[in-house]
């Protein structure tokens, strides 16, 4: 069955049905949400700040700081509170009374709802997700909206992403080195450069993420009408299948002399999810499997029949590959295993004997591969 994209028109609302708040796939009613301020400004701010939330009022003055504390200020704050209890909501209000570029609404929605929520709000050319327990640096939204208008042909822009640790509120930037965007990007983690798709949207099939947090992104408002909202049905991990969809047929542009802050903390909506389990697994194949299909109208034919006959294929049998030698009990177990793959010809063995003669990780190579299939060239253009 195909997966349906409704587009967004330009009151922010999805294209078929224009009259109706919310949104069919949300369960409330418009007499179940509250909203303080001017919804629809009249104006047109370049940069539509999205804040999504549900109890985090012991994150919030700090995340409001680096939002007034940027130094562009072009841009619209618009909120989504999920009926919070802990006096976030007053908090809200006593802004919104404040700087008429605050927008603010209540409704009981889900993470990504609230997402989507915020989103068919916006009036901006660009979109930030400020998730409400993390921080950026003051040049953030200066240098991201900089790097889109000067590149026209990409359509999201990416900063660092700096963790912050919960139990110091110190900044630990080591550990970004051995992520996949790293090992993706090799020496021009720290240069600015272009990145086109559908290049991380097959490091993606590794079942880990490229970008560990959406505060690292600055998204052309076009995006969404392209390729569609948020999806809540995979729950906290669910914004892996949009960075699917996005880097299989968006270009994107990276700025790393700034910064957006991760805040790690036990609170967090992935702090829960168990990344080693099948069920894990499970949603991650469905993710990767939906954003291909939801894509197939974008891609080239020969790129889309790859990735659903054989690249997708091929990088979950690599996926259950590695996860088989990373639980075999010796040494002498995990060489018969990889020689007994051999020689009925697996591909995850061969990509898994490639990569260890030639001293690489798995995934650098096996993306190496199939980008020479698709004909892109050169993947990262440095700027």
């Amino acid at each position: 069955m195909k997966n349906s994209i409704l587009p967004i028109n330009e009151r922010g609302w999805a294209a078929e049905e224009p009259d109706e708040w919310p949104h069919k796939e949300f369960t409330v009613s418009k007499e179940s949400c509250r909203s303080v301020g001017d919804t629809y400004p009249t104006n047109q701010p370049l940069v539509s700040i999205c804040l999504p939330n549900r109890n985090t009022l012991p994150y919030l003055p700090e995340r409001i700081d680096t939002i007034f504390g940027q130094k562009y200020n072009n841009w619209e704050l618009i909120v989504s509170d999920n009926f919070s209890e802990d006096g976030a909501w007053e908090f809200f209000e006593r802004l919104a009374r404040k700087d008429g570029r605050i927008s603010i609404a209540q409704a009981p929605l889900g993470m990504y709802d609230g997402w989507n929520d915020c989103i068919r709000r916006a009036r901006g050319k660009y979109i930030y997700i400020a998730t409400s327990d993390d921080t950026m640096a003051p040049d953030c939204l200066n240098k991201l909206v900089a790097a889109l208008e000067r590149h026209p042909e990409c359509d999201f822009a990416h900063c660092r992403v700096r963790r912050i640790e919960e139990s110091n509120g110190q900044f630990d930037d080591d550990w970004l080195r051995g992520g996949l965007f790293a090992l993706s990007s090799g020496p021009l983690i720290d240069i600015p450069h272009l990145r086109k798709a559908p290049f991380d949207a097959l490091f993606l099939l590794s079942g880990r993420t490229v970008y560990w947090s959406i505060a690292q992104l600055l998204i052309r408002r076009e995006l969404f009408n392209k390729i569609g909202l948020f999806e809540p049905r995979w729950g906290s991990v669910g914004d892996f299948n949009w960075q699917m969809r996005a880097c299989l047929v968006a270009n994107s542009v990276h700025v790393p002399d700034t910064w957006a802050g991760w805040r790690i903390h036990p609170g967090q909506a992935t702090s829960r999810v168990d990344y080693y389990s099948i069920e894990h697994e499970r949603k991650i194949q469905e993710m990767i499997d939906h954003a291909i299909e939801a894509t197939e109208s974008l891609l080239p034919p020969v790129t889309f029949k790859r990735l659903q006959r054989k690249w997708s294929r091929d990088a979950r049998s690599l996926r259950h590959f590695l996860r088989a030698i990373e639980e075999s009990p010796s040494t002498g177990s995990r060489r018969r295993f990889i020689f007994r793959n051999l020689l009925r010809g697996d591909f995850a063995a061969a990509a898994h004997v490639s990569a260890r003669i030639a001293n690489q990780p798995h995934w650098p190579e096996a993306v190496r591969k199939w980008m020479l299939q698709t004909g892109v060239g050169m993947a990262l253009v440095p700027l």
